[in-house]
């Protein structure tokens, strides 16, 4: 039985056998990846750190009263990217053939010859 691909091997391996793309090794990767992309929005970060600058005052005699509050911003947090970055991350892992049309051909090969 195959070892299961890691990152590593995904991304530093050959994601073509054959006329066939491995799916299932692109897969891992954004599966992987999609826990670990989203970090929290400006708006919330400014959220927990008001409510921590609040729980700060003399008033609450160092109790924190917004602690659940803050836990609950922060799990409920989006934990997924946006499908902008999945499509990055594709487009990053299976290379795409470029087709040069006749004018870019000749203008290629004569700037490899040396004439400019």
């Amino acid at each position: 039985m195959a070892k299961p691909a890691d990152i590593q091997g995904v991304l530093m391996g050959d994601l073509y056998r054959g006329d066939q793309p491995q799916i299932a090794d692109v897969k891992q990767v954004l599966d992987t990846l999609k826990e670990r992309v989203q970090p929290l929005t400006p708006v919330q970060i400014q959220a927990i750190q008001y409510l921590k600058h609040l729980q700060s005052r003399p008033i609450h005699n160092g109790k924190k009263p917004y602690d659940d509050i803050i836990k609950a911003i922060e799990d409920g947090a989006p934990k997924v990217a946006p499908p902008g970055f999945f499509i990055r991350v594709i487009e990053a892992l299976i290379p795409r053939t470029q087709y040069i049309d006749g004018k870019s051909y000749e203008k290629m090969k004569a700037e490899s010859d040396g004439d400019r």
